[in-house]
């Protein structure tokens, strides 16, 4: 498990690519980290990520597009679309 004593800030992360193969194509995702490790243990742990509604019915523009945790669950939700919950 990753931990940290002091919070990070957004712009200390790293955006990590993974792809994987699903329904005969390759789907790639960036996974926001402090290290490859971290995104790899990320990664891992996704098979338990809850489904939280439609993102495009919940996405509210900032003036730099959208705010980092944000853009990660719009990346984690689109790698479930499809899934109901």
């Amino acid at each position: 498990m990753i931990t940290s004593e002091e919070p990070q800030t957004p712009s200390e992360y790293q955006r990590f690519s993974f792809t994987y193969r699903f329904d005969g194509a390759d789907w790639s995702i960036e996974v926001p980290a402090l290290s490859l490790e971290e995104a790899r243990e990320r990664v891992r742990v996704l098979g338990f990520a809850r489904y939280d509604g439609d993102q495009e019915k919940r996405r509210k523009p900032t003036p730099n597009g959208y705010g980092s945790s944000t853009w990660f669950r719009s990346v984690m939700r689109s790698a479930f679309s499809g899934q109901n919950a």
